[in-house]
């Protein structure tokens, strides 16, 4: 039985190596490709300026109880991102301040004073 197995590999193989030469010679002339048309979003001024004025006409068609809502709900999120930027500038601070300790304690007290 393991011998029949790598033979029925390469019967598969052989057949689809024919297979492959006859779709190869079959189409004799290369078929014209199809063109795609794909509209890409302006960059610029001119899509950030259409961007506000949707914003402004959504904003402007949803109830003032909507627009409390929206504000509050925006100055929530700005004050989450306030918050996390000075995090991780205060994180960075202590792991710089912490790392300068460590230096200067090995610097002074653990190398040895022959290595200076």
């Amino acid at each position: 039985m393991p011998e029949q197995q790598p033979s029925n590999w390469q019967r598969r193989f052989q057949d689809m190596k024919v297979g492959f030469d006859r779709s190869k010679t079959s189409t004799s002339t290369p078929q014209p490709l199809k063109e795609i048309n794909v509209n890409f979003p302006e960059v610029g001024i001119d899509s950030l300026y259409r961007s506000y004025q949707n914003f402004l006409t959504w904003f402007n068609g949803i109830p003032a109880s909507g627009k409390l809502l929206a504000i509050v709900a925006c100055g929530l999120f700005s004050m989450t991102i306030v918050k996390s930027v000075f995090q991780l500038i205060t994180s960075l601070i202590t792991l710089s301040t912490f790392g300068v300790i460590l230096y200067l304690i090995y610097r002074f007290s653990i190398l040895p004073k022959g290595n200076e």
